[in-house]
């Protein structure tokens, strides 16, 4: 699998459609011991399932960029704040990733160089959703959300929700990024626009944002931290199953920032 440095590769995977059992036995098989003992203490069999398919994926998907490492060998980090990378100190390329999951998805994200963030959610989804707005978004984005009819708020929040995610996972830094420091907001033509509280000391211009709809069901939000962007990036798309089909989907581009320019990859 080739990959340039401006070029973005986004794997999809529904969990839930992914039931063959001599499949499954194979993916245990790829787990290393600590991944195999925190799938068995997942108290729901529908997570123990989504974990392991989220890990086989990974380790799968990463060893078609690096084919020199089996899906097995994958060694991998985390940063005081939990985000994780590759550890394994023979991989010659700068493979950056992230991974999100929501009930039912998993979404895999694959750049160069480029720290890159991912989040997806269900839209459908219970729990509270604009009841929770003023706890975690900033002053301009809760306005804007109680400005729209009721009957759109809920679509609205997903939207802020995923960016945020997607931007404090590209930091690597999580949670500990305070949601309201930074601001989100659409324009008329569907571009996404971000700004900053002082006290978070971040520039719009260091940022690239995007979100896709794979169905009605959900929203992906994509973040990349790149200073210079000489070229267009170029989006590639793919559901797979891990160890059996893989098939380029083309998915919606539903907004972009207005200095993130996108291609489809042929």
């Amino acid at each position: 699998m080739i990959i340039s440095s401006q070029e973005i590769h986004l794997w999809y995977a529904y969990d839930e459609q992914i039931c063959d059992s001599q499949l499954l036995s194979q993916y245990f098989n790829l787990l290393n011991p600590e991944e195999y003992s925190r799938q068995k203490r997942f108290y729901f069999e529908k997570h123990r399932h989504q974990y392991l398919i989220t890990r086989t994926m990974l380790r799968t998907v990463l060893s078609f960029y690096a084919k020199e490492i089996a899906p097995e060998d994958w060694q991998f980090t985390k940063n005081d704040y939990g985000k994780p990378s590759i550890r394994n100190s023979s991989v010659t390329l700068p493979i950056r990733f992230n991974i999100s999951h929501t009930e039912g998805l998993v979404v895999l994200a694959i750049t160069l160089d480029h720290e890159v963030g991912v989040d997806v959610e269900h839209l459908l989804r219970s729990g509270k959703t604009v009841e929770i707005a003023d706890n975690y978004f900033s002053p301009i984005e809760v306005n804007y959300l109680r400005e729209l009819p009721p009957e759109k708020q809920r679509d609205r929040f997903f939207d802020f929700w995923t960016l945020k995610e997607a931007y404090i996972k590209a930091c690597g830094m999580g949670l500990s990024i305070p949601l309201n420091q930074f601001s989100f907001s659409f324009s008329v033509q569907g571009e996404i626009a971000v700004s900053f509280d002082p006290a978070r000391d971040d520039q719009p211009e260091n940022w690239k944002f995007w979100q896709i709809r794979p169905d009605d069901n959900y929203i992906v939000s994509l973040a990349i931290k790149e200073i210079e962007c000489p070229k267009p990036y170029s989006l590639l798309m793919r559901k797979i199953i891990p160890s059996s089909t893989i098939e380029e989907v083309d998915y919606p581009l539903i907004r972009k920032s207005s200095s993130a320019k996108m291609s489809q990859l042929n």
